[in-house]
């Protein structure tokens, strides 16, 4: 694993949650993340932001959109970092589409890092926030997150920077060595 001084934060800080998961995609882990956990602490956040910032020093970034509720923290820092507003969803996800928080809005010409928590095989939100920056007419320069647990690299043709990439187990159902162990399945708490 690269950048093994940051995990062990994570897991210091208690944002690693070993168990029994059941995921929205209806698999099971052993292992999620609650990087907020660790983020609410500014040292700890001005460190891992400063992780990404570094690759988009050279890129004018105008404007930082949070993914999700959970990125808000990383994305704020990151912005701050980077001398860039910082804008987020509304958090709803209905009929795959989003808007802006109220009176938080992309103009033309804006040069954007979309941040996530954790990138998960899930882009949907990544999906509708890149049609909102394009129908704005501005321009995605990059998507940046704490964790990635996809193992994809550029999921939306654009620099993709992460902290730490991490490969997370996950089985069927029926499949699941947990589940013949008879080891209690948590539903992993959903988030927007």
């Amino acid at each position: 694993m690269e950048n093994k001084e940051f995990y062990d934060i994570l897991v210091k800080k208690n944002a690693v949650m070993n168990g029994h998961y059941l995921l929205k995609n209806d698999v099971h882990t052993d292992c999620t993340y609650r990087v907020n956990k660790a983020l609410q602490f500014p040292p700890t956040n001005r460190k891992f932001a400063y992780e990404i910032v570094k690759h988009f020093l050279d890129m004018d970034v105008q404007l930082v959109v949070a993914a999700r509720i959970g990125a808000i923290l990383f994305a704020g820092e990151i912005a701050r970092q980077l001398e860039a507003r910082v804008i987020f969803t509304d958090g709803l996800w209905e009929n795959e589409e989003t808007v802006m928080y109220p009176d938080l809005e992309i103009h033309s010409g804006d040069r954007i890092l979309i941040v996530d928590d954790v990138l998960s095989e899930d882009l949907t939100h990544l999906r509708a926030i890149s049609r909102k920056i394009l129908t704005a007419d501005a321009r995605l320069i990059g998507v940046a997150s704490v964790i990635d647990i996809t193992g994809k690299h550029n999921v939306l043709n654009v620099r993709q920077i992460s902290v730490l990439q991490i490969s997370q187990s996950v089985w069927m159902p029926i499949e699941c060595p947990m589940c013949e162990t008879n080891t209690v399945l948590e539903e992993f708490p959903t988030r927007p």
